[in-house]
C-alpha cells in the first residue's frame, strides 16, 4: 500500500470515528501524559506570533492548542475532514491558526512540525519521513510519537486496534533509524503514560541536518 492509499484508509476511518474520539477515556489517559511530555520538549518561539508551526496529523487540536499557547503561528493539518470540524468547534474562530486537510496547501520550510500519534498508523515509518523532510526547512525540528513496542500497553493498544484502525508498535532503534535515513538526527526522547522504560509512547525530538 502506497501513501496515497494509505491516507485514504486512515481518512475513511477517522471521519466514521469523528464525533465520538473525544468520548474514549482511554485517549484522555493517555492523551494527558503524552501532552505534558510534548510541553516539555517543544521550543518556545524567540516572540509571540512570530514562528510558524504545523501540527500534522492535527486530529480534534490537542497540540494545535497546545503550540498556540506556546506562542506558535499554528497550521493544522489532518487527513479527515470530520477531526478537523472537532478541531475547529473546540478552538473557535482565531487570526493565528488555519485548518486544512489540502496536503497541497502546506508547502515547505516549516521551523517546527509536530506529529503525536500520526505513526501510529503506518507499518512503514520511512514514507512520512521523506514527507517530513519536504517540508520542514534546514535545520528545522520535527517532534513525533510512537506506540513503544517494549510496552504491553502499546501491544494491547495495537491488538484492539484492528476494530478501528489498525495501529502498529515500534522500536526507538527502527524508528532512529528510518529517520537517519532520511537525513534527521535524533536530539531527544521521553517516554509517557508513564513515564518508564514499558511506557505507551515514545515521544522523539529530530532535527533536519542542514545540507
Amino acid at each position: 500500500m502506497d501513501l496515497a492509499e494509505r491516507y485514504s484508509l486512515i481518512r475513511q476511518r477517522f471521519d466514521r470515528r469523528a464525533i465520538q474520539y473525544q468520548r474514549n477515556p482511554l485517549t484522555h489517559w493517555v492523551g494527558h501524559s503524552e501532552m505534558a511530555a510534548l510541553r516539555r520538549m517543544i521550543p518556545p518561539p524567540p516572540r509571540r506570533g512570530e514562528l510558524p508551526a504545523l501540527d500534522f496529523g492535527c486530529g480534534t487540536g490537542r497540540v494545535t492548542i497546545l503550540l498556540l499557547e506556546l506562542g506558535y503561528r499554528v497550521t493544522g493539518y489532518d487527513l479527515s475532514p470530520g477531526m478537523l470540524d472537532q478541531a475547529r468547534a473546540a478552538i473557535g474562530e482565531r487570526l493565528d491558526v488555519i485548518f486544512t486537510s489540502d496536503p497541497q496547501s502546506l508547502g515547505g520550510s516549516w521551523p517546527l512540525i509536530v506529529a503525536l500519534g500520526v505513526l501510529d498508523y503506518y507499518p512503514d515509518c520511512s514514507l512520512l519521513f521523506q514527507e517530513w523532510r519536504r517540508l520542514l526547512c534546514p535545520g528545522g525540528t520535527l517532534i513525533v510519537t510512537i506506540p513503544n513496542a517494549r510496552s504491553p500497553l502499546a501491544r494491547l493498544y495495537a491488538f484492539f486496534s484492528r476494530f478501528t484502525c489498525q495501529a502498529y508498535v515500534n522500536t526507538l532503534a527502527e524508528l532512529t533509524s528510518a529517520a537517519q535515513s532520511a537525513g534527521f538526527t535524533l536530539t531527544g526522547t521521553q517516554v509517557a503514560f508513564p513515564r518508564r522504560w514499558w511506557g505507551h509512547t515514545i515521544v522523539t525530538v529530530f532535527q533536519l541536518q542542514t545540507p
